[in-house]
C-alpha cells in the first residue's frame, strides 16, 4: 500500500536521513502506481525503485551510514576551459561523459519526486517505461554511449513536463484526492501535510459523514484517538471552513469545539460600476466580491457567497440612501426612490456575485447611458444593505470580522462613490438600521433612549424565560415522580404475576403426581412416601421413575424373603422385620425412624 507519512515506512528505511526518507516514500508511491499490473511483484518492484531513487542522492560511507553525495562541479564559462585542460588526456573522456549522466540522474530524481508527490496516473505506461530505462542506465556498471544518455534524458524531460501538468493528489483509503478535498492545506505542493478530508470519495465530494469525521479530529478525544496537527494561526480559519460545510450540507448538530462567538452584523459594502455593462435599461453589475472590504474590517469568504448569494435576488434598488429623518419616518423606503430591481443574480466559481439591474425609471436610464458614453461609470456604484452573522478572526494577519452567513438583504442602492477609501461614509454606517447589529458604544451615544428600551425588553424576555424554565423544571420533577411510582407498580405487578404462575404450575404438577401415585400398584405406605417426597415439586418430572423404582424395590424384597428347595421354611418374623428395617435405612438414609417403621409394617 502507498505510504501517507514517513512514519509508516519499513524499519530498515527509517534509519535514513529525513530527506532520504521523503525521497523513498515519494518514489515508492509513484512506482507502486506504475507497477499496478505486476501482481505479486508490484510491491517488491516499488521498493527497488525507491532504493534506486535514494541512491541517486545518497551513499553509504565506510561506517555504513547514509550521507548525501557531493554535488557535481558546475563549471562556469570563465574557468571551464582551464579546468578541462588541466585533466590528463586519458581522463578527458570521463569528464565529458559525466555531465550527461548527471543530467539524466537529476531528471530521473525529479520524475520520481514529482510522480510520488502528484500520484501521477496520466499516461502511466509511458512514465513506467522511462523510469525503468533510467534505472537501467543509472545502474549500469559499463560505459554507456553519450548519445543514448542524451536521448533518454530528452524523453525523461518530456515525461517530467507531463507529470508536472497533473494536479497534486493525495492517496487516502486507496483513492486519490485533490487539495480541494481537505480543509487544511498548508502547502498545495505537499500532500503529506493535507489534513481533515471532507470528501468521502472523489465522486461524492463533501458528505455529512466525512465532515463530521473531520470535525472530530479537532475534539478533545479526537477521531479514533487521533488528532489533527493544525498550526495555531490557522486553527480559526479551519474551524470557519468546517462551520461553512455544516451550513452547506444543512447540518444542525454543529459541534461546540468548532464554534466561535457569533455576532449579527450589518453589512454595508460599496462596489463601483466600473466593470458594469449597461445597455437597454439593463445593467450587469457586480454586487459583491469575496475577500476584504475596503476598510478590511469585514471579510467575505468565497464559499459563503457561493452559498448565500440568493439573498440578493429580487432586491429593490433605490436611488441614494435615505436621510436619517427619512429613515425614521419611513423605514420601508419610498416608492418614488425605487429605480430598479436586481435580477438574475449568480455567483461564479471564484465567489463573485453579479446580477442584472432592471432599470424602471427614465431619468436613471439617461444618467447611466451618459456615464457609460463618457467613461464615467466609476463615478457611481451600488451599495448593499444586508444582515449577516460574523465571528472575529485573523485573516492574512489582520484582525477582522468574517461574515459566515448572509441572513437577509434589505436593499441594494445606487450611490455616488464615497470618498473614504471606497467604503460607505461613517454617516451611513452610524445610522439606525438593525439596532442589534450596531456597536453598543455607538448606540449608547447616539440613541440612549433606544438602548434603555432594548435593555428593558431583554430583561422582560429573560424574566419570562426564567419563569418558563422554572415551570418546566417543576413539571419535570412531577413527571419523574410519576415515572418512579409507575416503575415500582410495574415491578410489583410483575412479581405478583410470577408468583401466580408458579402457584398454578405447582398445583397442576401436584395433581398429576397424585393421579400417578393413586394408579400405581403399591402399598399405601409406599404411596405416602412418594407423595411426601414430591410434596414441594413444581413439576411432575421424575414421578414415573420414582414409582417404577418403588415397585421394583418391593418386588426384590418380596423375592428375597422366600427360601427355595428346603421344604417348609421356618420363619422368624422379628428377624425379618429387623432385616427389612436395615434395608430401608440403607436405601433411604434420609428417612426418620417413624417413616422406616411405617414402611416395614406397611401401614
Amino acid at each position: 500500500m502507498p505510504y501517507s507519512t514517513v512514519a509508516e515506512l519499513p524499519d530498515n528505511v527509517k534509519s535514513l536521513p529525513a530527506h532520504a526518507k521523503e525521497i523513498y516514500m515519494k518514489a515508492f508511491n509513484a512506482a507502486f502506481e506504475q507497477y499496478k499490473d505486476r501482481g505479486k511483484q508490484r510491491e517488491a518492484l516499488a521498493h527497488a525503485t525507491a532504493w534506486t531513487a535514494v541512491k541517486t542522492k545518497y551513499k553509504q560511507d565506510e561506517n555504513d551510514n547514509w550521507v548525501a553525495k557531493e554535488a557535481a562541479s558546475d563549471l562556469s564559462d570563465d574557468n571551464k576551459s582551464d579546468e578541462i585542460t588541466s585533466v590528463e588526456p586519458e581522463k578527458m573522456k570521463e569528464v565529458i561523459t559525466y555531465e550527461p549522466i548527471e543530467a539524466l540522474r537529476n531528471t530521473y530524481q525529479e520524475i520520481i519526486q514529482e510522480a510520488g508527490k502528484r500520484n501521477a496516473s496520466l499516461d502511466a505506461a509511458r512514465i513506467k517505461k522511462i523510469v525503468e530505462l533510467c534505472q537501467e542506465l543509472l545502474s549500469s556498471e559499463g560505459e554507456v554511449d553519450t548519445k543514448v544518455i542524451k536521448k533518454v534524458t530528452k524523453e525523461a524531460a518530456e515525461v517530467l513536463t507531463l507529470i508536472k501538468e497533473q494536479p497534486v493528489m493525495k492517496i487516502e483509503d486507496g483513492q486519490k484526492f485533490p487539495s480541494g478535498a481537505y480543509v487544511y492545506v498548508p502547502d498545495t505542493d505537499k500532500p503529506s501535510g493535507w489534513q481533515l478530508r471532507i470528501w468521502e470519495t472523489p465522486d461524492l465530494k463533501a458528505t455529512k459523514k466525512q465532515v463530521k469525521i473531520a470535525a472530530l479530529y479537532l475534539s478533545n478525544g479526537g477521531y479514533s484517538g487521533k488528532h489533527a496537527n493544525i498550526a495555531r494561526e490557522k486553527l480559526s480559519e479551519v474551524k470557519r471552513r468546517l462551520r461553512s460545510e455544516y451550513l452547506n450540507l444543512e447540518m444542525d448538530d454543529l459541534p461546540k469545539w468548532i464554534t466561535e462567538t457569533e455576532t449579527r452584523e450589518r453589512i454595508l459594502n460599496f462596489t463601483p460600476l466600473t466593470e458594469a455593462k449597461y445597455e437597454k435599461r439593463r445593467a450587469q453589475v457586480i454586487v459583491i466580491k469575496p475577500g476584504f472590504n475596503a476598510s478590511e474590517d469585514r471579510y467575505y469568504p468565497a464559499e459563503m457567497l457561493k452559498r448565500d448569494y440568493k439573498v440578493f435576488e429580487g432586491m429593490k434598488m433605490y436611488a441614494d440612501h435615505p436621510t436619517e429623518e427619512e429613515d425614521k419616518a419611513r423605514p420601508e423606503r419610498s416608492i418614488t426612490d425605487w429605480v430598479a430591481t436586481l435580477k438574475e443574480v449568480t455567483c461564479d466559481e471564484n465567489g463573485v456575485v453579479t446580477g442584472i439591474a432592471e432599470v424602471i425609471v427614465e431619468w436613471l436610464n439617461e444618467k447611466l447611458t451618459a456615464l457609460r458614453d463618457k467613461g464615467m461609470l466609476n463615478e457611481m456604484g451600488i451599495s448593499i444593505n444586508a444582515v449577516g452573522s460574523a465571528t472575529k478572526s485573523t485573516i492574512d494577519g489582520k484582525e477582522t470580522l468574517v461574515i459566515e452567513k448572509l441572513v437577509a438583504c434589505r436593499s441594494v442602492d445606487f450611490v455616488t462613490e464615497p470618498g473614504a477609501g471606497g467604503i460607505v461614509t461613517f454617516y451611513e454606517s452610524d445610522r439606525r438600521y438593525d439596532v442589534d447589529l450596531i456597536e453598543l458604544s455607538t448606540l449608547r451615544e447616539k440613541r440612549p433612549d433606544l438602548v434603555k428600551s432594548i435593555e428593558a425588553n431583554v430583561r422582560a424576555e429573560i424574566t419570562k424565560e426564567v419563569k418558563k424554565a422554572m415551570e418546566n423544571e417543576e413539571k419535570i420533577t412531577e413527571l419523574e415522580g410519576q415515572v418512579t411510582t409507575l416503575t415500582a407498580e410495574n415491578t410489583d405487578l410483575k412479581t405478583k404475576m410470577t408468583e401466580v404462575e408458579k402457584a398454578k404450575a405447582k398445583a397442576e404438577a401436584q395433581a398429576t403426581i397424585k393421579e400417578a401415585v393413586d394408579q400405581a400398584e403399591l402399598p399405601n405406605a409406599a404411596k405416602e412416601r412418594i407423595v411426601e417426597r414430591f410434596k414441594d415439586a413444581e413439576t411432575a418430572d421424575g414421578i414415573e421413575e420414582a414409582i417404577k423404582s418403588e415397585v421394583d424395590y418391593i418386588a426384590k424384597l418380596a423375592e428375597a424373603g422366600k427360601v427355595k428347595g428346603l421344604g417348609q421354611t421356618k420363619t422368624n418374623p422379628e428377624k425379618d422385620k429387623a432385616d427389612l428395617r436395615e434395608s430401608f435405612k440403607k436405601l433411604h438414609p434420609e428417612w426418620t425412624d417413624a417413616q422406616i417403621d411405617t414402611a416395614v409394617t406397611g401401614r
